[in-house]
């Protein structure tokens, strides 16, 4: 598996795909040269700059492959470099999951021409394509008419035994709870969150603000903007990067999960609070949809306008009876869609199918 590491992704899949038998070493993308994953084999992979940038790079991915020898290369993530190209050799089969922000989804997403070109000839490598959603495999299909043919969809669903609601219910009259587990990076939409609820506080509202993830990525607009609005600042619980062992307990703590996300292929985040019985508003953009449908599990919202997103917010503070029936629906659409032990059955059938298909290769030869 060539996966970013660490990472949430990286983490439930490789756990799943043991559990499944599957003999799983993960190719260490961007992850420090000590990390570890309980006791599956990690190659981490060195990107020194040498004088000949692609070459260099390409020697690494190879050598760690041919130390793995593996059935299949499962590429978690587009990596999308003339390295990782030149690298798979044609005798692996080559599973590839796009996650979403590894390819062109809308105009506002800067593509140039070299970087479509390495897209394209790298899902055109793979035997078989994995999307989290349909409007994501929409997108994939758009690089190549060839590609539709090979692309599947496999959600990354929601371990619904693990993320479960908060027991009893919490006393009337606190503040309203609004989750936020994305980080500062403006793709994530934290700043138009910060935006949207200023005036809120301002005029008294009680809210509190549950962050988590990673920050200062942003050119620090998020640190300019609390920095002006101190009574914004005061209401925020910052509680850094947690593992996703952690996270069923963070849902459990708020009223409303916030997905503005300018760009989304799934949400599984979304999935995560629904699973919790805690209702979503989310920006309507990608597959989304497919988790939050307006009006019944939560409030969809345009991308990018903080205004729409106050009012969503509004909306759910002055109607907790509201808020609880989206998070009972929520949870059982997510039990009858995205149950996760389903999704992982998906990929091991996929992945199996193309280590099947290299054994037959070599008995052939």
């Amino acid at each position: 598996m060539v996966a970013f590491a660490p990472n949430h992704h990286t983490t439930r899949w490789v756990r799943a795909l043991v559990a499944e038998g599957l003999e799983i070493h993960v190719v260490c993308i961007d992850g420090p040269e000590d990390y570890r994953l309980g006791g599956v084999p990690v190659h981490p992979i060195a990107m020194p700059k040498g004088r000949i940038p692609v070459l260099t790079p390409t020697v690494h991915w190879q050598q760690a492959f041919r130390d793995i020898d593996p059935d299949v290369i499962y590429m978690q993530w587009l990596f999308a470099t003339p390295s990782s190209l030149l690298s798979l050799e044609p005798h692996y089969p080559f599973v590839l999951t796009v996650m979403g922000s590894d390819v062109r989804q809308s105009v506002v997403t800067p593509e140039l021409w070299h970087q479509r070109a390495i897209r394209t000839a790298l899902l055109l490598r793979a035997d078989a394509i994995t999307a989290a959603a349909q409007p994501l495999a929409d997108v994939i299909a758009a690089y190549h008419p060839d590609l539709e043919r090979k692309t599947a969809i496999v959600p990354f669903g929601v371990e619904t035994s693990v993320f479960v609601p908060a027991e009893g219910v919490r006393p009337p009259g606190g503040p309203l709870r609004l989750g936020h587990f994305k980080g500062d990076d403006p793709i994530y939409g934290r700043l138009d969150l910060l935006r949207a609820v200023e005036p809120l506080i301002r005029s008294g509202m009680a809210l509190e603000l549950l962050f988590c993830g990673r920050d200062g990525l942003d050119d620090g607009a998020v640190q300019a903007f609390l920095s002006a609005h101190p009574h914004v600042a005061q209401a925020i619980r910052h509680r850094g990067r947690l593992t996703v062992d952690a996270m069923p307990r963070l849902y459990q703590e708020i009223d409303v999960y916030i997905l503005n996300s300018t760009q989304e292929s799934f949400g599984v985040a979304a999935a995560e609070a629904l699973s919790c019985e805690v209702p979503v508003i989310a920006s309507a953009v990608g597959g989304v949809g497919s988790l939050v449908r307006s009006g019944d599990t939560g409030v969809l919202v345009p991308p990018s306008q903080p205004e729409a997103l106050r009012a969503a917010i509004v909306e759910l503070a002055t109607y907790p009876a509201l808020r609880r029936s989206m998070g009972l629906r929520g949870r059982a659409w997510i039990a009858q869609h995205f149950e996760w032990h389903h999704n992982v059955q998906q990929m091991v059938e996929i992945l199996k199918t193309q280590g099947a298909r290299r054994q037959r290769l070599a008995t052939a030869e």
